[in-house]
């Protein structure tokens, strides 16, 4: 990493990424809050599942480059992030798909499918027009991260002038290949997702290179990539195409121009937006559980509520109720799996302690 880069003021965690998180996670529960409720769908919101994408290449880079590790370790550092709280939440569905299934209309208890739910395996959901989406619907994200989890792990067994072009090669490969005629499952990897993972993988590579001098331009970066976006949502079809496009790339400059703009000092602290970004892999989890339950709980008392309000109480009770989750789900479980160490051994020396805490904070 540059000097003007290391010479910015010392920080904890790279707030700039929760802020991130917290919005696209809260972009998803709205799209799917006005789908309920009959209102026309903002199509911009769908850009959070970019975010995530974007977020998830640039901030495993950032791992691979700061502090790397062996294939193994950097395995079972990722699994025990992810897999804890989703085998959880996916085995409640897996009870209420057996004790309760009228409550579940996303899917059925099918075994094949609820083994590759906890694998993390595309795999078709027994439900018709539901597509190869697991148990937990929202887990289709992870199944994309987990495959570049495991890309990554073969990046860190070559050598380390190698392991970009590999990843990023491999990436784009699949992306391309998704204007191929491949079967259904082969076709869930070969996807323009890929190219957005690696899209955030570049963006890790270019950062540290950026003279501080031009981040100084990051507000002005982060701006221009809102405004292409707010664009995008407003040209794109019903059916998303051209989000590789639309989406992905101005997503990649609202990254760029925030982290910029942390990175200068210059970033505001808004602690209700960082709390939903620290709870934002809860949140986005069980975001579709609990619109269903507001909405069977609002027929059944037969309370009249105007669309926009709903949507509003969305995003209320599903910050409050992911922030609790976060708290005591969560944390409890990282801490009960993570790995401890054999003997103690000295802290490695990072270039730029910002990455102290974000680096082992990756959500979906």
């Amino acid at each position: 990493m540059t000097a003007s880069i290391a010479a910015a003021p010392p920080r904890t965690e790279l707030v700039s990424i929760q802020y991130l998180r917290a919005v696209a996670a809260l972009g998803v529960v709205v799209w799917h809050a006005q789908g309920q409720v009959g209102l026309p769908n903002t199509q911009v919101l769908q850009a959070g599942i970019e975010i995530f994408f974007v977020i998830s290449g640039y901030v495993m880079w950032l791992i691979l480059g700061q502090r790397p590790v062996s294939p193994m370790v950097f395995l079972q550092k990722r699994f025990t992030r992810v897999v804890p709280l989703y085998w959880l939440l996916t085995t409640l569905m897996v009870g209420l798909l057996i004790v309760s299934p009228q409550l579940l209309q996303s899917t059925r208890f099918d075994l094949p499918h609820i083994v590759s739910s906890y694998l993390f395996v595309a795999w078709p959901n027994p439900v018709e027009g539901v597509g190869l989406k697991p148990v937990m619907i929202p887990g289709w994200t992870l199944n994309y991260e987990m495959a570049f989890y495991v890309l990554l792990a073969v990046g860190l067994a070559m050598k380390s002038t190698w392991r970009a072009g590999f990843v990023v090669g491999v990436l784009l490969l699949l992306a391309a290949a998704s204007v191929l005629p491949l079967p259904p499952i082969a076709h869930f990897y070969a996807s323009p997702f890929m190219a957005e993972i690696a899209f955030g993988v570049m963006l890790a590579m270019v950062m540290p290179r950026i003279p501080r001098a031009w981040l100084n331009h990051g507000g002005w970066v982060f701006g221009l990539g809102l405004a292409l976006l707010i664009l995008g949502g407003a040209v794109i079809d019903a059916n998303a195409s051209g989000r590789l496009i639309l989406f992905a790339l101005p997503v990649v400059l609202i990254v760029a121009g925030l982290v910029a703009v942390e990175q200068t000092g210059r970033l505001p602290s808004i602690v209700a937006l960082k709390a939903v970004g620290d709870a934002s892999y809860p949140l986005y989890m069980i975001h579709p559980v609990l619109l269903s339950a507001m909405a069977q709980a609002i027929r059944l008392t037969g309370i009249d509520i105007s669309p926009w309000l709903y949507v509003a109480g969305s995003i209320v009770v599903t910050s409050v109720v992911g922030w609790f989750a976060h708290v005591t789900l969560e944390r409890p479980l990282i801490a009960a799996f993570k790995p401890r160490p054999r003997k103690p051994r000295a802290a490695l020396p990072t270039t730029s302690p910002a990455l102290a805490t974000v680096v082992d904070d990756v959500r979906p």
